[in-house]
């Protein structure tokens, strides 16, 4: 199965990168995201340096695509390595990523296509294809004009419903609970910065600290600002009930469209590019019979746009997305635009049962 799945992917996915099963830990450490991180399988060399078993293909394939200039799309397949993956800790995969093309629109309906006709080719017909957008959620995250710290803890645990759902409970019930035990934390939450400047100046004066010896006082009074803000940040209730609205959000996506319009109309959201492009994408996929659930999301740093799965039974069988932020995070001194997806061969087998 693995090689007629190969065959297939290769029609429209020439390109071929070698993966080797043994990989660099780093890049996946730094890279991938906490959920990812601690289901590695890692081991280390006799001069220290840290290997881990492949634990999926998007990051080597990323880093090898480093190494050329031009739009590419990679074919690959073959056995990943995970701990704690539903009683199991090897499987197969076969996927297709797509670099370079700078139309996303199109790069992102055809990675849809692609996983669809694969589904096919191993004898999933007509599964359920749920598609999110994590972009979207960001921008209304951004609108509500939260504590910096506290929308990038919502922003990176976004693809886990419980624990956003938690969170935001968390933020209404919280407020002013941090005890102010000093003059410090007393300026701190007061926002005056030059006096909280000056008061650090005289303490590190006093310590015999060198402003150039490390963080000025002006970075720690910044720091000591933002962290009191966050600390005694109270999310007022009708901004959450924005957050959980959105999130609530599931529809025919198309359907989608206008749910959205309706949505920041009465939320006094502006999406501005990020729904120009949704639309787009809708469009271009109006005929597939999916559906849009705005809490879609993948815990993977790298994330940045469209996330779509395909589902059997409640079996996710498939899944990918749009990973802008990649080869960025690897190294490459400009953006490149990046999408695909996997498929599980033993949750298609599962599904098939």
């Amino acid at each position: 199965m693995l090689e007629t799945l190969l065959t297939h992917l290769r029609q429209n996915a020439p390109d071929i990168v070698d993966v080797p099963i043994l990989q660099p830990a780093d890049p996946f450490l730094e890279t991938a995201g906490e959920d990812l991180r601690r289901r590695i399988f890692i081991t280390e060399t006799a001069n220290g340096e840290l290997n881990c078993l492949r634990p999926e293909f998007t990051i080597p394939i990323g880093m090898a695509h480093l190494k050329t200039s031009k739009p590419a799309r990679y074919a690959y397949g073959g056995t990943v390595f995970r701990q704690e993956r539903r009683g199991t800790s090897e499987f197969q995969q076969v996927g297709l990523e797509d670099l370079g093309n700078t139309d996303i629109v199109e790069a992102d309906a055809a990675c849809v296509n692609d996983m669809l006709d694969t589904l096919g080719v191993c004898g999933i017909q007509n599964p359920k294809i749920i598609l999110g957008d994590q972009n979207l959620f960001s921008v209304v995250v951004e609108n509500l004009g939260l504590p910096q710290a506290i929308s990038e803890r919502l922003v990176r645990n976004f693809g886990d419903a419980d624990l956003v759902n938690n969170l935001i409970d968390q933020l209404v019930k919280s407020g002013a609970v941090s005890p102010r035990n000093s003059e410090l934390d007393e300026l701190a939450a007061s926002g005056n910065r030059d006096a909280l400047i000056d008061h650090v100046s005289q303490m590190m004066l006093v310590a015999n600290l060198s402003p150039k010896a490390g963080r000025s006082a002006q970075d720690i009074a910044d720091r000591m600002i933002a962290k009191s803000a966050e600390g005694h940040f109270q999310l007022p209730a009708e901004r959450a009930d924005v957050l959980r609205k959105f999130l609530a959000l599931e529809t025919p996506l198309d359907q989608a469209s206008d749910a959205l319009i309706s949505f920041a109309s009465e939320s006094n959201i502006s999406f501005g590019d990020a729904l120009t492009l949704f639309q787009a994408r809708a469009e271009k996929l109006s005929n597939k019979g999916l559906v849009y659930k705005a809490s879609l999301g993948r815990k993977l740093d790298y994330y940045t746009g469209m996330l779509f799965e395909a589902e059997v039974d409640e079996i996710s069988v498939a899944g990918g997305g749009r990973y802008d932020r990649l080869c960025t995070l690897l190294g490459a001194e400009n953006p490149i635009p990046a999408v695909g997806f996997s498929i599980s061969l033993d949750r298609v087998e599962e599904a098939k049962q």
